[in-house]
């Protein structure tokens, strides 16, 4: 089905006073929010860390290599992916670190957020001038992109709104491709948006077996990708319950990538006047919204820090006590897993994958149940700073403590080095196999 952007509406709803001068305002505060992330060569939010890691280890294996890894045995002590989502902009941003190092990460999440709103101008034409234009720069799941360093999101989403344009322009084949690459790029967020919007757009489609012929094809793209999101040991080690409630709450803020211009495109064909400005008014509503719940704050301070301070993780790292290719357990707060990151470049492993799923981020019952994750994650060694527990307000310093002072299910730490508010522990792991 071709959608002509212009057919049966009012363009009265594009001139609506105010609706340029708001723009003019979003457009500058883009310019100083893209200048303030790109001063970074790594930005400290939520999930920028993640990305750096896979960029600098997919980079290695290209370039010393010359291939693509699948496998990531620095990661979940060995069991890892190089790609559990991320293989657009994770490959491409590899192919450039020669030249930019860390700063290529940076500036690919920048490039995505960039991206989705060009996208969105190119797959809504009709919303390029007035208050329908101000509506996506306001759009909070791109800023929030940017800012949390949700690049694989921001990517996948870019194509998908690609797709979307390329199929309101009669290109059905390069559309199943570009939603194909984007559902891929990051299966878990991007593929249910995908069915969402195909859900929503067939009840008033004349050419439905068209759509669904196509975006079946769009769907098997995107299956290798699938099954990467049900292999990664972060879904083994997370129940049903929060996989659930995990998805939920990461989809519900992202859908809105998708949804607020669909919703302004519906508004505008209504060709009342007084709607204009309502697209705005939804954007800043669930700016509002989610500060609180999401955390936004603490990404926005992370544009004005410099970075943090590893002068004593570093030390450690280059001393002799530190050891290449012993897995790590890695406990810092505050720092947005830089430290992890180092160990990492150091040429440590970690027993766990970056995202917080995965890091076992929790209270333990008793020693026996902290014996049995160490176990389980192969874990040699454990760096423990203070600030974890003021960060995280876990038990595990108790639990350390505790194995300090006796063995517990054929576990036992040994103290080897220790400075001011952090020290590490070998793990004496020889009675694991006796653990049933």
């Amino acid at each position: 089905m071709r959608v002509h952007a212009d057919d049966h509406v009012d363009h009265g709803t594009d001139d609506v006073p105010g609706g340029q001068v708001v723009l003019a305002l979003l457009a500058a505060g883009w310019i100083v929010v893209l200048a303030l992330y790109l001063r970074h060569a790594i930005v400290l939010s939520s999930d920028s860390v993640n990305n750096h890691v896979h960029v600098w280890y997919i980079a290695r294996d290209l370039w010393h290599h010359a291939r693509l890894p699948w496998h990531m045995p620095v990661l979940a002590h060995g069991e890892a992916y190089a790609y559990p989502y991320g293989f657009v902009n994770w490959t491409t941003a590899a192919l450039v670190w020669p030249l930019f190092g860390d700063w290529a990460v940076t500036l690919w999440t920048a490039l995505g957020a960039v991206g989705c709103i060009v996208a969105t101008y190119t797959a809504f034409p009709e919303l390029r001038r007035g208050w329908w234009a101000a509506a996506v720069l306001a759009n909070p799941a791109i800023l929030e992109a940017l800012l949390f360093g949700q690049q694989s999101f921001a990517w996948g989403a870019m194509l998908l709104l690609f797709g979307v344009a390329a199929w309101r322009r009669g290109h059905h084949g390069w559309a199943a491709v570009l939603v194909g690459l984007g559902q891929a790029n990051h299966a878990a967020i991007v593929l249910p948006i995908g069915v969402l919007l195909v859900l929503a757009c067939i009840p008033f489609a004349r050419d439905r077996r068209e759509i669904l012929r196509w975006y079946a094809l769009s769907c098997a793209i995107a299956l290798p990708a699938v099954w990467l999101v049900f292999a990664s040991p972060t879904t083994a080690q997370t129940s049903t319950g929060a996989q659930v409630s995990n998805f939920f709450i990461t989809l519900g803020p992202r859908v809105i990538v998708v949804g607020l211009p669909v919703i302004c495109a519906l508004l505008r064909r209504t060709g009342l006047r007084a709607l204009a400005p309502l697209g705005v008014v939804l954007a800043l509503v669930g700016h509002l919204g989610f500060e609180v719940p999401l955390n936004i704050g603490a990404q926005w301070r992370a544009l004005a820090h410099n970075g943090a301070d590893t002068a004593t993780l570093d030390a450690y790292l280059h001393s002799p006590e530190f050891t290449p290719g012993a897995t790590y357990r890695v406990l810092r707060g505050g720092d947005a897993k830089i430290g992890s990151y180092h160990v990492l470049r150091a040429g440590g492993r970690l027993d766990s994958e970056m995202f917080p799923e995965s890091m076992a981020i929790r209270s333990f019952r008793d020693a026996h149940d902290y014996a049995s994750l160490l176990c389980s994650r192969h874990v040699d060694r454990i760096i423990h700073y203070d600030t974890y527990e003021v960060s995280r307000h876990t038990n595990e310093a108790a639990m350390i403590a505790a194995l300090e002072r006796t063995t517990v299910d054929g576990v036992r730490l040994r103290p080897i080095t220790n400075g001011k508010g952090w020290k590490v522990d070998a793990v004496d792991r020889s009675g694991c196999a006796s653990v049933s």
